[in-house]
């Protein structure tokens, strides 16, 4: 059946220019078929594109690839949907795509924009009526029955098919997947795209998924500024560039919201964007601050996220609400499951029906993990504010007592000394571990909510057990020192002087970690003076052992070794055992660090004697490693060994992988052994490492393994390693050890010829060796850099590198690697025939230098090279030195602006007169002429 009219189309028709017919639809618009009388063609229409798609262009390529004829080939989903939640773009990104593909050519048959309303308050369009809307779009008869209006249309698009014309459709705001049913193509040369905020799937509906997020912070910003700019191309705001990007920040990247916002801006040209700022800086007038309205239509975020949630059933709303009781960035199912007090597959199926109505998102898809977008979190806490503070507080409560369980579970399996069963919440310590690094910023958060919100001691319990992981890692020391000055707060607020004291006295063992040695101090002394004020000799042998910790870290090492000394005494006194150990440990830290490894290897002898006494096997074997340790520095190695495998076979017999390994990596640090051995060695204890999910010493192995290795010449196994150990120094924030193992690995590229790897490694240590404000460690990469580069046949990059590492030693005054870096660049200043006269020589020439030197140090430095070089007679190294000169100041003259050629042409002149007055040319020449003429007989 052929394209035709209906009877009451054709009695409205009207002729057109003698070309086409005009046929009225219903009232909605005029649909102009283009062909003859008898074989009517449609014009399909789409509404205009955007004038801006900011942040969108990966999203609008995939799209696109679906769209393009060549994906017809292939067993592609006729139907797109692009699902998200409310503002969030999806209608502009359908348009720009459409647009795209029609003008490439690739829909001859047009284009058909459906707008299905699935969330006007009106009521969204029922499939009858969208069906209606396409049948007279593509001019088909009348139809009696629906289903008899869907074959007549899906005839007139095979048609279309059969002719090579492809026709797009666009459904947008869909809210269900029997909206859009009757629409999709029956032939895989037409494509159907639809938009919907919520995830449209059913046994009769196949489509491909699209989900769109928030912008990324750049494209954004752009979206704003693109704003300002069309509506005013010289908008002095448009150079607010940190001011636009904190305003897209506050906007949570949403689209509709920085659209809103740039609407605010363009609308009131003289509105500072800091002021805008501002006003949305406060979380709970935010959502009142993004609306816009114009002669009575408004455009507001929160009416759009309304639109979605009176659309939920009721026990979705209130599980969307209770949502925003939890602080942190995102929600696990089993914490939901603890707010909504439901059972976990309940809250599970509630949870995806809130991100299928595009109010939620479990990131990654399949990770039990749950983030609500930044506005819709403000939205849904505004919600839950009109709910009872009652219902409220039961809810948190719920979630607090779920986290003290779970986070009292993953210590157990952190911290495991005793031959009890543990818990089964985790599988072992890597899960325990795990969780406790997903759930950081949740507990985190939750605990200054608790703290806020009057629940002092559920934040007491938390950071107790919280500490111990905070602890583990450097990284998260500001965390713990957070925390712990909450718990102190919260224990002044209840008038508990116990529970102060030993918040303080926590406090003070994790400060230093964070640089704060004499707060640690001063913590600890308060904690000290509450324990001798409330007579609690218990507490006062504890702080005394942590004042003692503190002192130790400041470097007071005799008042760390009396107030040690004191614990151990009072603890004596006391008999109390563990007070007793932790005193003898102290004393024991405080002697080893001070060098004095005799006193201290009596002590830990002691400690070991006392905690095998105890029963404490974890103790015995950390005390039994230090021990092994002092010994070793007293150069009894024989006897270290020999403890070391005291330590490991206590471990083995208790099953102890984890201090296993740290056994390990001791014995071996100080055994003789092949460099073979070492390295089935070193591979088995990161094996072991991994599996117990210590990452500070996996690193250490990944560094020795990378050490034997490069020993034995398997350079590319040794640069594996080592960049293994480097990214667990980035991931924990080590720069330290970081700085180590980049220098490592970047020796290891240069030996293997992998020179570009190599230098830019060489060039990521400098710059973390600056930015720590190590000026000698900048300056031994240096030199390491210049190594590579000239290997690399780099030879002016390895002179400039080497110059300035001249420069820094300079700077810090240390003549003797001066002197070595000015020996590699073949100025002999040290050990050489009239070394003196040539150092002489050289800090003459940069002594004379002007005051105001305005080219800088290098350039001194490369012109006392190149002069020294002459005087020497050695022409080759003068030309290299001079080459480097004159690329630098061609640099300089380039980056310099107007001022710096006269600055450098001031500076040279100064420089040449220096040359003129302290070196002798002429003779210089003379002398290299001599040197080269051949001696006759």
């Amino acid at each position: 059946m052929g394209i035709g009219r209906s009877r009451a189309a054709r009695s409205q028709a009207a002729t057109a220019s003698g070309h086409g017919h005009v046929i009225q639809v219903s009232g909605d618009g005029n649909t102009v078929c283009a062909s003859g009388h008898e074989d009517p063609t449609p014009i399909l229409r789409l509404p205009a594109e955007p004038a801006h798609l900011a942040g969108r262009e990966k999203e609008a390529e995939a799209v696109l690839a679906l769209l393009a004829p060549s994906s017809r080939a292939r067993a592609t989903p006729v139907v797109s949907v692009l699902s998200g939640l409310p503002g969030i773009g999806k209608t502009a990104l359908a348009l720009h795509v459409a647009h795209q593909a029609v003008a490439r050519g690739w829909f001859p048959g047009g284009a058909l924009f459906l707008h299905l309303r699935g969330h006007d308050p009106a009521g969204p369009v029922g499939a009858e009526e969208a069906m209606g809307t396409l049948a007279r779009a593509l001019c088909v008869d009348d139809a009696v029955t629906p289903d008899e209006q869907t074959g007549l249309c899906q005839a007139a698009l095979n048609r279309l098919a059969d002719e090579g014309r492809a026709v797009l459709l666009i459904a947008d705001d869909a809210s269900s997947a029997a909206q859009i049913e009757r629409l999709v193509p029956a032939r895989s040369a037409h494509r159907l795209l639809v938009t919907s905020r919520h995830l449209l799937t059913g046994p009769s509906f196949q489509a491909r998924l699209f989900g769109l997020d928030e912008l990324a912070p750049l494209g954004a910003a752009d979206l704003i500024a693109e704003a300002l700019r069309h509506a005013r191309p010289d908008d002095p705001r448009l150079r607010e560039t940190d001011a636009i990007a904190e305003l897209a920040g506050h906007c949570g990247h949403h689209p509709l919201a920085l659209q809103i916002a740039a609407s605010l801006l363009t609308t009131d040209p003289g509105r500072a964007i800091v002021e805008l700022v501002a006003e949305l800086a406060d979380a709970h007038t935010r959502l009142d601050v993004l609306r816009y309205e114009d002669g009575g239509h408004t455009t507001a975020v929160q009416a759009a996220f309304h639109l979605s949630y009176q659309r939920l059933l009721p026990h979705h709303r209130q599980l969307f609400r209770q949502f925003a009781l939890n602080p942190g960035p995102d929600t696990s199912t089993d914490a939901a499951a603890a707010l909504w007090g439901q059972p976990r597959a309940r809250t599970r199926n509630g949870l995806a029906a809130l991100a299928r109505a595009g109010l939620l998102a479990e990131q990654p898809v399949g990770s039990g993990r749950w983030r609500m977008h930044d506005l819709l979190r403000v939205y849904a806490a505004r919600l839950v504010e009109s709910d009872s503070a009652k219902w409220r507080s039961a809810a948190f409560t719920r979630l607090l007592k779920h986290c003290q369980s779970l986070v009292q579970a993953a210590n157990a399996h952190l911290h495991t000394f005793d031959d009890g069963p543990l818990p089964d919440d985790f599988q072992d310590r890597a899960h325990a571990v795990q969780w406790l690094e997903d759930e950081r910023a949740n507990l985190m958060a939750l605990i200054a909510r608790a703290a806020a919100t009057g629940h002092p001691r559920a934040v007491l319990d938390l950071q107790e057990k919280m500490r111990p992981f905070l602890l583990s890692r450097r990284s998260y020391a500001a965390d713990a020192v957070t925390v712990t000055q909450l718990a102190v707060d919260c224990a002044r607020e209840i008038e508990h002087p116990c529970c102060e004291a030993t918040a303080l006295n926590n406090l003070s063992q994790i400060l230093p970690d964070c640089g704060r040695v004499d707060e640690a101090v001063e913590a600890a002394s308060k904690s000290l003076d509450i324990s001798r004020t409330r007579g609690d000799r218990m507490r006062q042998a504890t702080a005394l052992t942590s004042l003692g910790a503190s002192l130790q870290r400041a470097e007071r090492f005799e008042d760390a070794v009396k107030a040690h000394t004191e614990s151990l005494t009072l603890s004596k006194e006391l008999g109390d055992q563990g007070c007793i150990g932790k005193a003898l440990m102290g004393l024991a830290d405080t002697l080893y660090e001070t060098d004095r490894y005799a006193e201290a290897t009596e002590v830990l002898n002691e400690s070991v004697r006392h905690f095998a006494a105890m029963g404490d096997w974890h103790a015995e074997g950390l005390q039994l490693m230090r021990l092994g340790d002092a010994l070793f520095a007293m150069k009894r190695s024989a006897e270290a060994v020999e403890t070391f495998r005291r330590a490991l076979v206590l471990y083995q017999e208790r099953g102890d992988e984890h201090h296993q390994a740290i056994a390990l990596q001791h014995l071996w640090s100080v055994s003789d052994m092949s460099a073979e051995e070492a390295v089935d060695n070193y591979q088995r204890l990161v094996a072991v490492c991994h599996k117990v999910c210590d990452r500070a010493l996996e690193s250490v192995a990944l560094n020795a393994l990378g050490n034997k290795l490069k020993q034995l010449g398997r350079y590319e196994e040794a640069v594996a390693a080592y960049r293994d150990a480097a990214a667990i120094h980035e991931e924990r924030d080590e720069e330290r050890l970081l700085l180590t193992v980049l220098k490592n690995l970047g020796i290891a590229l240069r030996t293997a010829g992998r020179i570009t790897e190599a230098v830019e490694v060489h060039e990521r240590e400098i710059e973390l060796a600056r930015a720590r404000g190590d000026g000698h460690k900048e300056a031994e990469a240096l030199e390491r850099l210049a190594t590579t580069l000239r290997c690399g046949r780099r030879r002016l990059e390895a002179v400039e590198a080497r110059v300035r590492a001249v420069g820094l030693y300079r700077e810090q005054k240390d003549t003797w690697c001066e002197g070595r870096a000015l020996g590699d660049l073949g100025l002999r200043v040290r050990d050489a025939p009239r070394a003196d006269r040539t150092k002489a020589g050289y800090t003459w020439v940069l002594a004379n230098l002007p005051s105001d030197n305005e080219v800088g140090q290098e350039v001194g430095i490369l012109f006392a090279l190149v002069v020294m070089h002459v005087r020497a007679g050695r022409v080759i190294a003068a030309f290299w030195a001079w080459a480097s000169l004159t690329k630098l100041m061609v640099r300089r003259l380039d980056e310099g602006g107007n001022q710096l050629p006269e600055q450098c042409f001031q500076t040279v002149k100064q420089l040449m007169k220096t040359a003129v007055h302290g070196v002798r040319p002429f003779q210089a020449l003379t002398a290299w002429r001599n040197r080269l003429r051949r001696p006759t007989t």
